[in-house]
């Protein structure tokens, strides 16, 4: 009785997981798109479009984060510490664009706080994609691909790379709702 409840309820975790991932990955996309039409007139001032961005973003990163630690349980010991580390810089990245969003601006401590949490966000995803990799949690394209969500959403924002980004969790989001392979 027991097994069946945790199986139960193990399986449904998965399914929001994955399911929370590919709705992320659909607002991830939306930014893209949004960002390869929209003129960067360099003010520092958030815009309309700005806006709605920083919202979109944020929001995808949080969709993520139960896929996240969904990937480092079902990977390794070094999995979960890179899904907790991912989700830890992701959640900070999350707090402060939308601290940005809401203040119109980025405030003064924006850079110190998202300097550390790009960091964090990127190292445990390159641990996430290592142990995907190893363990079979992924094929392994995608567990590479784990590790280019930060570089397609950060470094490539201003020329869409959310599309790429999206695209990515998209695929890891149903996988996740599907459960672990055979």
């Amino acid at each position: 009785m027991t097994t069946t409840t945790t199986v139960t309820t193990d399986t449904s975790s998965a399914r929001l997981a994955g399911y929370a991932a590919v709705l992320g990955a659909i607002t991830s996309a939306v930014a893209g798109a949004i960002q390869v039409v929209r003129v960067d007139d360099g003010n520092p001032k958030v815009g309309l479009s700005e806006h709605v961005v920083l919202t979109l973003v944020a929001l995808s990163l949080l969709l993520w984060l139960p896929a996240y630690v969904r990937l480092g349980r079902t990977s390794s010991r070094l999995g979960l510490v890179g899904g907790y580390l991912a989700v830890a810089g992701a959640a900070i990245l999350a707090a402060g664009m939308t601290s940005t969003n809401l203040h119109g601006e980025d405030y003064s401590w924006f850079p110190v706080v998202a300097a550390p949490a790009n960091l964090a966000w990127l190292a445990g995803s390159v641990l996430l994609a290592v142990a995907t990799w190893r363990a079979g949690t992924l094929p392994r394209t995608l567990a590479a691909g784990l590790a280019v969500v930060w570089l397609t959403s950060i470094i490539l924002s201003q020329a869409g790379g959310s599309l790429v980004a999206g695209a990515i969790f998209a695929v890891v989001g149903i996988l996740v709702a599907r459960g672990p392979r055979p």
